[in-house]
C-alpha cells in the first residue's frame, strides 16, 4: 500500500509542477502567447486526462497485483516490474542531480515572476499617466498641467 500512496504522490507532484509552470507561463505572456496558449490548452487538457486515466488504470492494476501478491498467486509481474525499473531509475536521476539545480529553477522561475510583475505596474502606471485628465496637475511638484497629445 505504500508503494501506491508513493506513486499517487509522485503523480500529483509532477501534475502540480506541469499545471504550475503553465500557469505561469500564461501569467508571464503577453496576448500573441495567450492566444496561442490558448489554441494548445484543449490539447493540454485532453493529454492531462489521459495521463490521470493511464495513473488510475496503474493504481487499479497495482491494488489487484496486491492482492494477488497477498493471495500467493503472483510472484513476478511484468507491468509492476517496469514501473518499478523507472521509478528507481527517476529516483537516481533525482538523487544524482541533487537539489541545486531545481533550486536554481525556482529561483529563475520566481525571478521571472517578480519582472514580470515590476514591469506590470510600470505599464499599468504610465496607462494612469496618459488617461490623466488635462487640468490634473501633475504629481510630481511642479506646476505644469498635463496636456496629452491628441
Amino acid at each position: 500500500m505504500p508503494a501506491v500512496v508513493g506513486v499517487f504522490l509522485a503523480y500529483a507532484a509532477g501534475m502540480g509542477l506541469v499545471v504550475g509552470v503553465l500557469t505561469l507561463a500564461v501569467a508571464q505572456s503577453r496576448q500573441a502567447a495567450v492566444a496561442r496558449i490558448r489554441a494548445v490548452l484543449p490539447y493540454v487538457s485532453r493529454a492531462s486526462g489521459v495521463l490521470i486515466l493511464l495513473a488510475g488504470a496503474y493504481v487499479a492494476y497495482y491494488g489487484w497485483y496486491e492482492i494477488r501478491l497477498l493471495r500467493g498467486d503472483a510472484d513476478h509481474d511484468p507491468v509492476v516490474s517496469t514501473a518499478t525499473r523507472w521509478q528507481g531509475a527517476v529516483t537516481q536521476w533525482l538523487n544524482d542531480l541533487g537539489p541545486w539545480p531545481i533550486v536554481a529553477a525556482v529561483l529563475v522561475l520566481l525571478t521571472l515572476r517578480w519582472t514580470a510583475r515590476v514591469l506590470h505596474r510600470r505599464r499599468v502606471a504610465a496607462r494612469k499617466r496618459k488617461s490623466r485628465p488635462p487640468d490634473e496637475a501633475r504629481s510630481d511638484g511642479s506646476d505644469e498641467t498635463y496636456h496629452p497629445v491628441r
